[in-house]
C-alpha cells in the first residue's frame, strides 16, 4: 500500500486544480483551472509549493496544484476501508446538504456537490433520513435518494506507485467483467443527467463542467476510470476505434473538445459555443436541424473501452 505520510482526502466541498501554484487568479479560487475535485475523494501527495501549496495526483492519475488545507492527511489503512462504496457512497443530485436534524428545517450544516463521498454511518433512520458524516468530520442528516453506492474505487493510490499505466492493465480486466448493453446504457444515462449544465473549463459539477469532465463523470459515475482530458492516452483503457465499430457511451474526438455518443447519429457535450454553452445534444446528420457542422467535419478520433 502507498505510505501513509502520502496520501489525503479532500475536506473543502469542492476545489480547483491548478497548472501553477499561488499565481493571482488561483489564490482567488478562479482560473485558469484545470480540473475539480470533491469532498471526499482521495490524492496522493507530492512536492510542496510556495505558501501553502501543495502538487497532488487524484486517485485517477490527474495532477495539479491544491492549497493544502482543504485537505487532511490520510492512512492507507482508513482509505482501504472506504473503498466499501455502499458504506460510503457518492453524492448523485447536484447537490445535497447535511442537517443538523433529520428534518429539512434542521440547521443546515454543509451543502455538498453531485460526487462527494459520504460516510453512511451506523445509526438508524428516522422517518426516511440517514446519518451521515463529510470528509471534514461534519456529522449531519442527509437524504437516502440523493446518494447511489460508489462504483469507481481508489486501487491506483493503494497498488499503482504513481505509475499511470496502472489504469489500462486494470481497467482492461474490469471491462471484461462488465455487462457491455448494461455499462453502455449506464454510461449513456449519466451523459444525459447533465443535459442543461452550464459549460465551465475544469469543471466536473452541477455549477458547471466542461467537455472532458462530462465524459470522466459518465464513465466514473459507471466504475470506469478515463483519462480527464480531451485526448486518448495509451495508459488508460479507452482506446482508438472505427467509425464503423461506434457505439452508445463511446466517445467521438474533436481538436480540444470530447462528446459522448449516444446514438442514432447525435452526442451530448458540454460546449463552450455561444448559442448552447451549456451541456447539449447534437447530431452528426446534416439533415438533423441540430446538426453542427464545425464538429462533424473535424473529428479527429473516436474511442471505446470495449475491443469488439
Amino acid at each position: 500500500m502507498a505510505s501513509a505520510a502520502k496520501l489525503g482526502l479532500v475536506i473543502a466541498p469542492q476545489q480547483f486544480l491548478y497548472d501553477e501554484p499561488g499565481s493571482p487568479s488561483a489564490s482567488r479560487g478562479i482560473g485558469p483551472q484545470t480540473d475539480e475535485v470533491f469532498s471526499g475523494w482521495a490524492v496522493r501527495l507530492g512536492e510542496a509549493g510556495p505558501e501553502g501549496w501543495i502538487r497532488i495526483q487524484t486517485h485517477y492519475g490527474y495532477e495539479g496544484w491544491i492549497r493544502r488545507d482543504f485537505l487532511r492527511p490520510l492512512e492507507a489503512e482508513e482509505l482501504a476501508e472506504r473503498q466499501n462504496g455502499g458504506r460510503f457512497p457518492r453524492v448523485a443530485d447536484p447537490w445535497t446538504d447535511l442537517h443538523a436534524e433529520p428534518s429539512v428545517q434542521g440547521d443546515l450544516l454543509v451543502t455538498l456537490p453531485r460526487g462527494s463521498i459520504v460516510e453512511r454511518l451506523p445509526e438508524p433512520d428516522r422517518e426516511g433520513w440517514i446519518l451521515l458524516r463529510a470528509a471534514d468530520g461534519t456529522t449531519g442528516w442527509g437524504q437516502p435518494d440523493a446518494l447511489r453506492d460508489r462504483l469507481d474505487d481508489d486501487r491506483f493510490l493503494l497498488e499503482g506507485h504513481g505509475s499511470r499505466s496502472w489504469f489500462r492493465q486494470h481497467g482492461e480486466a474490469k471491462i471484461q467483467q462488465a455487462s457491455e448493453t448494461g455499462l453502455r446504457a449506464a454510461v449513456v444515462r449519466n451523459a444525459l443527467s447533465w443535459l442543461g449544465t452550464p459549460y465551465r473549463w475544469g469543471g466536473k459539477s452541477a455549477a458547471g463542467i466542461d467537455c472532458s469532465g462530462l465524459a470522466f463523470m459518465s464513465w466514473m459515475e459507471s466504475g470506469y476510470l478515463i483519462w480527464r482530458d480531451a485526448s486518448i492516452l495509451p495508459d488508460y483503457p479507452l482506446q482508438p476505434v472505427d467509425r464503423e465499430r461506434l457505439k452508445e457511451a463511446d466517445l467521438i474526438f474533436f481538436p480540444g473538445h470530447v462528446a459522448v455518443y449516444i446514438g442514432s447519429g447525435r452526442y451530448v457535450h458540454a460546449t463552450a459555443w455561444r448559442k448552447t454553452p451549456r451541456v447539449t445534444i447534437n447530431s452528426l446528420n446534416p439533415d438533423d436541424p441540430d446538426y453542427r457542422r464545425d464538429l462533424a467535419e473535424s473529428i479527429s478520433a473516436f474511442g471505446s473501452l470495449f475491443r469488439s
